[in-house]
């Protein structure tokens, strides 16, 4: 392992002792061989989601199934689309077709889906370009839909921030909030939209790890801008937890080894 992976699963590390949505007793079971032959030639479309919601989905044996899951990536097979995540009953890897499902309801603010694919799109960025005839497709694409294609990630790593400390504080979730609509000026969406996202969001682990990969690729200025939004999380409660500085310092190594020069407002 070399020293950016070593320092970053540190940091990881650090965080998971904060989390209240611990993953680590999920199972390590391999898929089925269907299941291993969808996700083997899929090209993801979205990860680093961490959208926790009720699923009503008919199962690949034809039964009708209801189950609390975590969603963790969108992935495509050739014309379909999947939801990759953990069914939080049995603590288990979950891959559910999304033309399998009847009802989508968001956990945290009892807002009910009844066409999945709207969901998809509006509230996980993933258009449905090229979706079979059978499909029902999503509404056309949505100033919202652009915001979580756009600024997704930043939004997952920001709120695992938030949790660190083992509370969800009002205060530091605001101050993520402002980030969002400070990236998004051009773009029109209502406010209760960026709201009920934010408190939906319960990264884990393997969420929050996929999202930070994703927003390190971003242009420097992306970069900039994100570690200073870090900044304004960790400090407008007042006081830094002892995991929010050891975030922070592992953070700005991983920038430097990649040759950033990040410079923070202090």
């Amino acid at each position: 392992m070399d020293v950016k992976a070593k320092s970053l699963h540190e940091a990881i590390a650090l965080l998971n002792q904060g989390r209240n949505l611990p993953m680590s007793d999920v199972k390590n079971t391999p898929p089925p061989p269907a299941v291993a032959g969808i996700v083997g030639q899929a090209q993801e479309a979205n990860t680093g989601i961490s959208l926790l919601v009720t699923l009503k989905y008919q199962s690949l044996s034809g039964n009708l199934k209801e189950r609390d899951i975590l969603i963790r990536r969108v992935i495509r097979n050739k014309t379909e689309l999947y939801l990759d995540g953990v069914a939080m009953d049995i603590r288990a890897p979950r891959l559910i077709q999304v033309s399998r499902i009847r009802e989508i309801r968001d956990i945290t603010t009892g807002r009910i889906y009844t066409n999945p694919f709207e969901f998809v799109e509006t509230r996980l960025g993933v258009h449905p370009v090229g979706q079979s005839a059978a499909a029902t497709p999503a509404q056309k694409k949505n100033d919202f839909a652009q915001v979580i294609e756009r600024t997704g990630h930043e939004m997952t790593v920001l709120m695992y921030l938030v949790a660190i400390d083992g509370k969800r504080d009002k205060s530091e979730r605001d101050t993520v909030f402002k980030y969002i609509r400070s990236r998004t000026p051009d773009l029109t969406y209502p406010d209760s939209d960026l709201e009920e996202y934010l408190i939906s969001l319960a990264p884990d682990t393997e969420s929050f790890t996929a999202a930070l990969g994703q927003v390190l690729k971003e242009e420097k200025s992306v970069v900039q801008l994100f570690v200073e939004a870090i900044l304004d999380v960790i400090m407008v409660d007042g006081r830094v937890d002892d995991r929010e500085r050891s975030f922070l310092v592992r953070l700005m190594s991983i920038l430097e080894q990649d040759g950033y020069e990040i410079t923070l407002p202090l």
